[in-house]
């Protein structure tokens, strides 16, 4: 299809098009397929592919959807990722919808936050060790020289980091790197070794029990029993998380809860309904298995005709 771009006009491939699959719910995603990176819109109550369209720009998206003027009013609400891009096109070519940020992501950016906080921890402690080592190889370079000044053998001494080992045998860096698994849990689902790790690790790091709360505190939150909740009770949760978080000055969470304040309203839309990008995920993942199955794209034509006789 041919779109207007600020150096004039170009070609942007669009293998699939197709109107009736466009409904009320749509979920829009991107997928790098060979090479290229397509934006892919699926219809998340038929389960179908609508769209496939080899562009990452707001005004190519927006310009190839309104060659098909029929679907711009189908369309009631959009689940998405946190992609400023598309929520442009969200705005400029779907009015009338409103927007849903995927549970998923939000999920994910909350967990890999607190997995940040525990790497700045052990990062601290590989310092340590590496200006120990450091330090031993200045004692070194002295030792060499007296014994030099000496006429003496000079023998290289082996570098040994002395560590503290914990009530539960781990060292703070075996202690750091082995807590990774149950900072993605409910204290109710784990194991009995990691609930005597987790006593251990949060005695040692503190702010880090801290910021785990309150990712927990943001998982109850998110949970499936608020969809349908009074926006005002959400609303109260939300803010009092937010001053939660501004009272533990933890920069990764602080990061975690700047991107969830530009982006509340369609974080919020989530418990209208309960609707995610699952379908999008999962038809990027059928692609996937798609291509692994034809050994790559090397006819992308054919591969796109038959990937539109499954999906579409």
């Amino acid at each position: 299809i041919e779109v207007k771009t600020k150096n004039g006009k170009t070609n942007i491939h669009v293998p699939i098009f197709k109107d009736e699959n466009f409904g009320s719910s749509m979920a829009i995603d991107e997928k790098q397929i060979g090479e290229d990176m397509y934006t892919i819109m699926s219809n998340r109550e038929t389960t179908k592919i609508a769209m496939i369209c080899k562009s990452m720009r707001s005004d190519e998206i927006r310009q190839v959807i309104e060659s098909h003027p029929n679907v711009k009013f189908k369309v009631k609400s959009i689940s998405r990722d946190f992609s400023r891009m598309y929520a442009k096109v969200g705005r400029e070519v779907f009015p009338q919808a409103k927007q849903v940020i995927d549970k998923f992501h939000v999920i994910f950016n909350l967990n890999s936050s607190l997995q940040d906080f525990r790497v700045f921890y052990r990062q601290k402690e590989l310092t340590k060790k590496r200006e120990a080592y450091n330090e031993f190889k200045k004692q070194e370079d002295i030792r060499k020289k007296e014994f030099e000044l000496e006429g003496k053998k000079f023998t290289k001494r082996k570098f040994r980091y002395k560590t503290q080992k914990l009530s539960n045998g781990d060292t703070h860096l075996e202690l750091l790197q082995r807590s990774r698994g149950l900072l993605f849990k409910f204290r109710s689902q784990w194991t009995e070794k990691q609930s005597k790790r987790a006593i251990v690790l949060f005695k040692e790091f503190p702010k880090l029990q801290t910021a785990y709360n309150l990712s927990i505190q943001f998982r109850n939150i998110m949970d499936r029993k608020n969809i349908g909740g009074h926006y005002l009770y959400l609303d109260k949760l939300l803010n009092q998380w937010y001053e939660d978080v501004d009272d533990s000055q933890i920069s990764e969470m602080l990061n975690f809860k700047s991107l969830i304040e530009q982006n509340q309203d369609g974080v919020m839309n989530y418990f209208i309904k309960g609707e995610t990008n699952a379908i999008a995920e999962t038809n990027n993942s059928k692609i996937q298995k798609f291509i692994a199955a034809n050994l790559g794209v090397r006819d992308k034509d054919f591969f796109f005709f038959r990937l539109g006789l499954y999906f579409a």
